[in-house]
């Protein structure tokens, strides 16, 4: 009876002590498996704050470009802009304009007819504001023709006919939208002064304009302004020339 009992206490001890063994092998393997768990998830997250922290310094890379770029586009659009101005101050200084422009065109005219520029040279440098004139305008008008009327009155002659005028428009339009035979005074004109001879000197531009032609060794000054409707107004004078 007491052998039997001691051997059921020694297998319930061995029992105790196996359950106990397994139960420590698998709190360690446990405890192995969470610590390499952590291992594992503490070096990820390393690589991750080190992809992110390359990825960072690219992003700074990138917007130190970009700002750089910007400030040298911004330097480069203010040389640009001093260039253009430049250039723009040389265009209004060198390219004529207005009657300037309207000389020029005449001095470069000349030339292609054959005038020597030694003539033209002698010519402007004798020039001087005094001349002798008559002082006395003449003052004449002529129907302007448009695209739907070419009629009688279209013209003006001066210097005993040595230079007639003519001049061409752009039809005018009443309030209702329809045109009317007469020219529109506030769109640029095209004026032919027929020298005796058949030269012609053209003039275009919105009134009032100025000419000057020469006939028969004498200039000829010429204002034109609108006149009544349909009509422009001349005023000629004549001075001495040159």
């Amino acid at each position: 009876m007491s052998l039997g009992l001691r051997e059921t206490r020694r297998r319930r001890s061995h029992n105790f002590r196996w359950a106990l063994f397994k139960w420590m092998i698998a709190l360690i393997l446990i405890g192995a498996a969470g610590w390499y768990s952590y291992k594992v998830g503490q070096d990820l997250a390393k690589k991750d704050v080190v992809k992110l922290n390359d990825k960072n310094n690219e992003l700074e890379q990138t917007v130190q470009a970009l700002v750089d770029l910007r400030d040298k586009l911004k330097a480069e659009l203010v040389n640009t802009k001093q260039i253009a101005s430049e250039w723009e101050g040389r265009y209004r200084s060198d390219v004529p304009t207005g009657e300037l422009k309207v000389i020029v065109t005449n001095l470069q005219e000349k030339i292609s007819n054959g005038v020597s520029l030694d003539r033209l040279g002698f010519l402007i440098s004798s020039a001087e504001n005094e001349q002798a004139c008559d002082n006395n305008p003449v003052t004449k008008r002529f129907y302007v023709n448009t695209p739907i009327y070419t009629g009688v009155n279209d013209n003006v002659s001066f210097a005993r006919g040595g230079v007639t005028i003519t001049a061409n428009g752009v039809s005018a339009f009443n309030a209702e939208n329809k045109v009317e035979a007469w020219y529109d005074p506030a769109k640029s004109l095209d004026f032919v002064f027929t020298i005796i001879g058949g030269k012609q000197v053209k003039l275009s531009g919105k009134l009032p304009l100025h000419q000057s032609v020469v006939v028969n060794k004498s200039e000829y000054r010429f204002s034109i302004n609108t006149g009544a409707r349909g009509f422009v107004q001349v005023v000629g004078d004549r001075c001495d020339y040159p």
